[in-house]
């Protein structure tokens, strides 16, 4: 065996090393290719047919084998496909407090849980401070929400009046 020979049996375990050490299916892909690349260096001298071969054999398993194993595992893009949500989808669907009024193209700040974010509205509009929001969409580190109706347990009376609860004094 040659030099040759042996670089593509190193970048195969290298790139079996690569795949265990990060999520997804990806560097198995090159593994494949860079094993490919070896045998056919067994079977000739030929730098030129090794390197076409790798590349072939990568991008066909990039293009064809990777979408077949991921809905094989069950591994849909951010979360779907009978996966956990990661901690950012988890918030979409939550309902939060507007903090800060978000006003009408601009951003604003909601409370989900302990947490403050910033955040838009989805659809335009306004909300102001203690209006109960839902996070439709996440996008980077703004939350973008749409306003809840108001309902009767979320009614807020004014000052002064009484709100119905009993003082247990």
């Amino acid at each position: 065996m040659n030099w040759i020979d042996w670089m593509w049996l190193i970048l195969t375990f290298v790139c079996i090393i690569l795949e265990l050490l990060t999520t997804g299916i990806f560097f198995v892909l090159f593994a494949v290719g860079t094993m490919a690349a070896f045998v056919y260096a067994r079977l000739s001298p030929s730098v030129t047919g090794q390197v076409i071969t790798f590349a072939v054999v990568t991008l066909l398993c990039l293009l064809f084998l990777r979408p077949f194993v991921r809905r094989w595992l069950h591994l849909g893009k951010y979360g779907k496909d009978h996966t956990v949500p990661d901690y950012i989808e988890q918030n979409i669907g939550k309902e939060g407090v507007v903090v800060q009024p978000i006003e009408s193209e601009g951003t604003g700040q909601i409370k989900i849980g302990s947490e403050v974010w910033t955040a838009r509205m989805a659809s335009g509009g306004r909300a102001s401070v203690d209006d109960r929001v839902r996070v439709v969409r996440i996008q980077g580190v703004t939350a973008y929400v749409e306003a809840l109706a108001a309902t009767s347990s979320s009614f807020k009376p004014k000052s002064g009046e009484p709100d119905g609860t009993v003082d247990r004094k």
